[in-house]
């Protein structure tokens, strides 16, 4: 009887052990606990109006993550539904990227807007930081006519990447001053409407003359030609990426086809 006594309690015991564990196993995680750079890791994830508009308002951990400006030196922004009225959502989102460009408080290296953003927001990125290496522009509503291009190459001193995808006025000029103000660019991605293209070769030869440390190019929806193409492979002898696709101005083939692959490790034509 003893025995039996003794087993019970001690199957009593392992049955409580084993609720217990089934009850905190159960038990929502604690966030806060976390180690602070995991919970940056985390909140990295979310999009940045996510965190902007939500996820900073749920603790103080949270919102003191932030405020910290390391938080903020990739910034990567895309085009949302915010309003109906889409004059409003840009108005939103343009005051949102400079918000979190002011969090960065200079440390800003590495920003993309996409399908927002003009020459004032522009603007406002360049002068916020001269440490800027990545600079993509998708969709936004840059007017040439109305910047001093030469000035915001100026204010890229680091500029190591270029990406612009679609934008309203986009030119050789625009390019020449890049290449000119920025000697550290290395890769260059241009991607325009083909019908709103300025003439035949002008992005290629403003490529081939001021951007020589070129090591990556992809072109899309552009007027270029033999002679362009010929002349971006004499001015960038380092280059080793080129994508060119719906380029309907370029005839490859013959020793010019032959020289591109015997040149450039990497060559993508379409």
């Amino acid at each position: 009887m003893e025995n039996f006594c003794y087993f019970i309690s001690w199957l009593c015991k392992g049955n409580l052990k084993f609720i217990k564990w089934k009850i905190e196993s159960k038990r929502k995680p604690n966030w806060v606990e976390l180690p602070r750079d995991i919970t940056r890791m985390i909140l990295k994830k979310l999009r940045v109006i996510d965190f902007i508009l939500e996820a900073q308002y749920v603790c103080c951990e949270w919102r003191n993550i932030c405020k910290d400006p390391l938080m903020w030196c990739t910034i990567k922004m895309a085009y949302v539904w915010i309003s109906t009225d889409r004059c409003l959502c840009h108005s939103w989102l343009n005051k949102i990227c400079r918000y979190v460009i002011d969090l960065s408080s200079g440390h800003l290296n590495h920003i993309f807007i996409y399908g927002f953003g003009d020459n004032n927001l522009l603007e406002y990125i360049v002068n916020s930081s001269n440490e800027i290496r990545i600079l993509g522009l998708k969709y936004c509503s840059i007017e040439e006519k109305k910047l001093n291009v030469y000035e915001i190459a100026k204010k890229l001193p680091q500029l190591n990447e270029l990406s612009v995808s679609y934008c309203r006025e986009i030119s050789k000029d625009f390019l020449e001053a890049i290449g000119i103000c920025c000697p550290r660019i290395t890769k260059l991605i241009l991607c325009k409407w083909l019908h709103k293209n300025g003439e035949i070769d002008e992005d290629a030869f403003a490529i081939a003359k001021n951007m020589p440390q070129l090591t990556y190019l992809y072109l899309y929806g552009n007027k270029i030609t033999n002679v362009g193409l010929l002349a971006i492979l004499d001015g960038c002898p380092h280059l080793k990426w080129l994508h060119i696709l719906v380029c309907p101005y370029l005839n490859l083939k013959g020793s010019l086809l032959q020289r591109c692959r015997q040149q450039i490790k990497y060559f993508h034509f379409n």
